[in-house]
């Protein structure tokens, strides 16, 4: 490396006009040029070593391993008289420990020990450590006119200048400073003071919005002290840029003095609601006009009662579940459906992110109701999910709000236009599927409704898409967000969402990428990601069925990973697809068609997939299906226990051809009739297998495709999951395995996930335990991120590990 380095810097230009013929010269062209030798005479040689030995010194005139020099600043009682800068020895493994520097001038040997801390030749480099910071603050060199000098005095406009400009230089030189603990917060900030007028009192039916206007002043505080105009000018008058007030002193930051005039000069004022929510969450970016420091809001009346519940410095309000709810809402669910409606009180979208299986639709359903029974609610509510799960929809309000009047708005022959005004108007709840939030955009948008409700709100997690840009544009006096997984893959994702239920909140999506997105994707930027998690919080409300309040309602989950051997074919198929695959790979990198080799590496993962499930899968040949897949054989294996156990299983995989080969050869080996839902299931028939399966003498085992019956549906007759191939996704993989593991199981779950040993499917497990804890914690894209990876990345990574691979 280090010859590299030489050869590199060696053959970039250079120019011999700017070095002079000295000996310090000819060292550098030495250095710099072609030619490495340098010659030179005894007395030139000894310039070079002394200028050199000079230059070297620099490096420790602040101190050793044992001591450091340091400075500190000490404020005058009375602010006419002069400030004191402190010269000291600080000690390196001990900061508490300080030896003035007049201990130092009275020393008489060559070395100073104290506490068995040595410093060689103390009052030399003592001197030399001064000069040197002479250089950086004038006054230190100042102060070296003495024989043994111990401090340097300083007017205030220089103990200003050392605050403000040479503590960093010092500091970066490795001396040490210490300054008074004032200088962070003694200054001058302005508070924000903000009122909700008598004419935008907070209601019951919602009717703020960001738009609406708050009363608001600005005040200036020193400490949690107002200032008033009067005293700031006569400080002003003073001309000092640091002054005592109160006890205590401040800046007074002349470049500032104008703008905080200006705030005097504003007098009252009114800010929109979506300012204030800022300013009283915390968020203090660009909110104070002229750059002064922000000091916080002060709220009064509903917008302070808004504002403490939403940072939750005081609990919400007990909420009473509607007289028509046919059923028992759970003491979570109860906060749950409190917390919504205290967000509607304000106009405000709400997230619920509860688990998948925690009851998110029985929670919703007690706020449509509380709509409709206290609010005086008469205007329709649009209730958009995915198509598979509008029967379940409508079953679960009839259970538990059968006084609802509930419509569908799915199929060919769904109503348009005035008829479908017509209709709406002699219901209280529509039922829509996400496709026809585009494709009917015109006629829902002929509605006025009343809340809009997305259920697995994360199928517009892709603001760009026409059916997330029609949810945005639709009207709706109120909106809720439902979603196990708010963040899937990227941050853009909860800004797509939270644009939805609150529109501007979090600004424009270029504007959320700037502040949000990239520092803490980048670089886990805490300051970023404290700041949104601020903002967020207050309108997603996301509880675990790990917290303590919940897991008492649900059985435990048992999940184990199932490692399963390759057959001899399969093991010959996978080394093949590998090898022809990096090649491709390879060909395309070295044509920089980067499209192309994202598109081959997607191939390549896809075709390894269907090797580890089935040869016939990956061949397409419509072959024989015994004894050539392990997973299959272990699978068969697994799935007689379950039978003579009882039990019942849901067997997910991604491919729909799969699922399809595994009912037909199941149903051959157990002599029964498996269920199998997929994409082209028709809606109907979706709803009759479901009933089918949870009925108590239903099928045993029910096949689905991860993505058709991974979300939203009611599985809790199984008490068996099996992932037979993996999405590469914790949160898809959790949201799919909770069909079972949901409120209303009364047995455990076990969750079997079936890996074929020494392949990729082995090697990715080991990697989704870190994209996991990610995904988790702010608040990942199935494959989309393997295709980043070097080539010497994908190689390793899809190798066949012979040593960890079993044939069968």
């Amino acid at each position: 490396m280090s010859t590299a380095i030489d050869a590199t810097i060696r053959t970039l230009p250079y120019n011999p006009r700017h070095t002079a013929s000295t000996p310090v010269g000819s060292w550098l062209r030495a250095l710099l040029g072609p030619d490495p030798t340098l010659k030179l005479s005894g007395p030139a040689a000894d310039d070079l070593f002394k200028s050199w030995q000079a230059w070297a010194g620099q490096g420790n005139v602040a101190g050793d391993e044992h001591f450091r020099i340091t400075f500190r600043l000490e404020p005058p009682e009375d602010q006419s008289d002069p400030w004191r800068l402190t010269y000291l020895l600080q000690a390196t493994d001990d900061p508490s420990l300080l030896v003035p520097a007049a201990s130092i001038w009275r020393e008489q040997g060559q070395s100073y020990t104290y506490l068995e801390r040595r410093f060689d030749q103390p009052q030399e480099r003592l001197l030399t450590g001064l000069g040197y910071a002479g250089r950086i603050f004038p006054p230190i060199a100042a102060s070296l006119r003495q024989a043994a000098p111990e401090a340097a005095l300083l007017t205030t406009f220089e103990a200003f200048t050392f605050l403000k400009e040479a503590v960093s230089l010092l500091e970066q030189s490795g001396f040490g400073v210490l300054i008074p603990a004032w200088w962070q917060g003694g200054r001058i900030k302005a508070k924000a003071k903000a009122s909700g007028s008598p004419t935008t009192k907070a209601n019951e039916k919602g009717l703020l919005s960001f738009e609406r206007l708050v009363s608001f002043n600005w005040e200036l505080t020193i400490g949690d002290e107002p200032l008033g105009r009067d005293e700031f000018e006569r400080l002003v008058e003073l001309k000092l840029p640091l002054v005592q007030v109160r006890g205590q002193w401040i800046t007074l930051d002349p470049d500032r003095i104008e703008q905080v005039l200006k705030l005097f000069e504003r007098g009252g004022d009114t800010v929109s609601l979506l300012d204030a929510l800022h300013m009283g969450l915390g968020d203090s970016t660009n909110r104070t006009p002229g750059g002064v420091e922000f000091a916080g809001l002060d709220a009064e009346g509903w917008l302070r009662d808004l504002l403490d519940t939403l940072a939750e410095r005081q609990s919400l309000e007990p909420q009473p579940v509607p007289a028509g709810f046919n059923g028992t809402l759970r003491p979570y669910q109860e906060r749950g459906f409190a917390w919504m409606a205290f967000l509607r009180r304000f106009g405000l979208g709400a997230c619920l992110a509860d688990d998948m299986g925690l009851g998110k639709t029985a929670q919703t359903i007690a706020l449509l109701l509380h709509e409709r029974e206290q609010l005086d609610v008469s205007a329709p509510s649009l209730i958009v999910c995915p198509t598979s799960v509008i029967g379940n929809w409508q079953r679960e309000i009839n259970r538990f709000a059968p006084g609802l009047r509930v419509m569908i708005h799915q199929g060919g022959d769904r109503r348009q236009g005035q008829e479908f005004a017509a209709a709406v108007a002699k219901h209280d709840i529509v039922l829509s599927s996400f496709p026809l939030l585009a494709r009917d955009q015109q006629t829902l948008a002929s509605v006025s409704w009343d809340t809009l409700v997305l259920d697995e709100a994360q199928n517009i997690k892709n603001a760009s898409t026409k059916q997330a840009q029609a949810a945005r544009a639709l009207g709706a006096r109120h909106r809720i967000a439902l979603t196990g997984t708010p963040v899937e893959n990227r941050l853009s994702e909860l800004w797509s969402i939270l644009s939805f239920l609150n529109p501007g909140y979090l600004g424009s999506e270029a504007a959320f990428r700037r502040d949000f997105a990239r520092p803490i994707e980048r670089t886990a930027d805490p300051a970023a990601t404290e700041r949104l998690r601020r903002l967020s919080a207050p309108f997603i409300l996301r509880r675990l069925k790990t917290d303590p309040t919940i897991i008492a309602d649900l059985p435990e989950k048992l999940e184990m990973n199932v490692y399963c051997p390759l057959t001899p074919e399969q093991a010959t198929l996978y080394e093949a697809v590998v090898q022809k695959a990096l090649r491709e790979i390879e060909q395309a990198e070295s044509d920089d068609n980067q499209i192309q080799r994202r598109g081959q590496v997607l191939a390549m993962l896809t075709h390894l997939k269907q090797v580890c499930n089935h040869p016939a899968q990956f061949l397409k040949d419509g072959s024989a299906i015994p004894a050539r897949s392990g997973k299959l054989a272990r699978l068969t294996e697994m799935l007689e226990e379950v039978y003579a156990a009882g039990d019942r299983a849901l067997i997910f995989t991604q491919f729909a051809e799969l699922g399809s080969m595994l009912q037909r050869y199941l149903g051959e080996t157990f002599f029964d009739d498996l269920l199998f839902l997929h994409g082209g299931t028709p809606v109907k028939e979706r709803d009759n297998l479901v009933r089918r399966f949870q009925a108590p003498k239903g099928p045993r085992v029910f096949i689905l495709s991860l993505k058709a019956g991974g979300t939203g549906l009611n599985l809790t007759a199984a008490n068996h999951v099996f992932h037979f191939d993996r999405w590469w996704n914790p949160a898809v993989e959790n949201q799919a395995t909770d069909r079972a593991f949901r409120i209303g199981q009364t047995r455990n779950v076990q969750v079997h996930k079936l890996i074929c040993g020494g392949t990729l499917e082995d090697h990715i497990d080991e990697m989704i335990q870190g994209k996991r804890a990610l995904a988790e914690s702010v608040l990942g894209a199935g494959e989309s991120w393997l295709t980043e990876l070097s080539t010497e990345q994908l190689r390793d990574l899809v190798a066949l590990r012979r040593a960890d691979v079993v044939e069968v």
